[in-house]
């Protein structure tokens, strides 16, 4: 919390020094239009979705078009081969019946996809999750900068073996908290595989990161009857980096002078004619614990 608060006030200081700017129309050429795969599968009983669009110029504020007419499987090591449906406007959904589920874990799943003639393909494990073992909530006051208010955490504790990756969403009400700051991701319970952690509890950046955050990026206090709900979904190391990269993407613009030029974020899709494929296919199992707030 100390160094987002430390992180505002330094872009705020940026922000007033180069207030005074020229503003600058850039015409850029039209790029190649990309495919662009969602695959974001999971062990829970519920429809699971997968998008196929294409890309847009950079300044195109119209809606993505979808990529229509495609055959799309998921077929795992077990032998069993999922159809998805095509809904239409690029997305294909299947839906498990009551008390199954994709697979198991440990399981080993292949997408392939059939668009325009081209065959795309990709290859996920099921890796197992820990556990959330409990939210903590706490009453704040007094505190610089933070509204006085109840303010949550989560513990749970990492599973034993190196390399270990999670996502953890966390959901107010029913709506997940889904700002780019909010991206809350780990390596092995720590921020990255440089903290060379294992087995221990998540540390506090990841486990305090299930507070809403305002348009300041401040935390804002939780109400008496919310329900908070935290997710913690596995990842592949791929998944876990392809993230990383596209959360520092995303918030590049608050980089200023410091932001690095944008590029495609590389995915783990390949396609049969050696084109460029964007997104990421990942199936994650979930622990989840739900709670009101007090």
């Amino acid at each position: 919390m100390i160094k987002n608060i430390i992180y505002i006030s330094f872009t705020l200081f940026l922000l007033c020094v180069t207030a005074c700017q020229d503003v600058i129309s850039v015409e850029l050429d039209e790029g190649e239009k990309l495919v662009v795969v969602d695959a974001w599968l999971n062990n829970l009983s519920t429809e699971q979705r997968i998008t196929l669009q294409y890309t847009q110029p950079y300044f195109d504020s119209i809606s993505y078009e979808g990529v229509t007419g495609a055959s799309v499987q998921l077929i795992s090591s077990s032998g069993n081969t999922i159809e998805f449906t095509d809904q239409g406007q690029g997305v294909y959904s299947w839906t498990p019946l009551a008390g199954t589920s994709i697979g198991s874990v440990g399981e080993d799943f292949q997408l392939e996809i059939n668009a325009n003639a081209i065959n795309y393909t990709a290859n996920a494990r099921l890796n197992p999750v820990c556990e959330v073992d409990s939210i903590q909530q706490e009453f704040m006051e007094n505190m610089p900068i933070i509204d006085d208010g109840i303010y949550t955490q989560f513990f749970a504790r990492d599973l034993e073996g190196i390399g270990d990756t999670y996502w953890i969403k966390t959901y107010r009400n029913g709506i997940y908290l889904n700002k780019p700051l909010e991206l809350n991701i780990a390596y092995d319970a720590a921020i990255d595989a440089g903290a060379e952690v294992d087995n221990i509890i998540f540390i506090p950046p990841i486990r305090e990161a299930t507070n809403e955050l305002s348009e300041e990026n401040l935390p804002i206090p939780w109400e008496q009857g919310d329900i908070i709900k935290v997710e913690i979904h596995s990842l592949s190391n791929d998944a876990f980096t392809f993230l990383d990269v596209a959360r520092r993407q995303i918030l590049n613009g608050l980089s200023t002078i410091f932001a690095e030029p944008l590029v495609n974020t590389d995915g783990n899709i390949t396609a049969s004619d050696g084109s460029d494929v964007l997104g990421f296919f990942n199936v994650a199992a979930i622990s989840s614990l739900e709670q009101v707030i007090e």
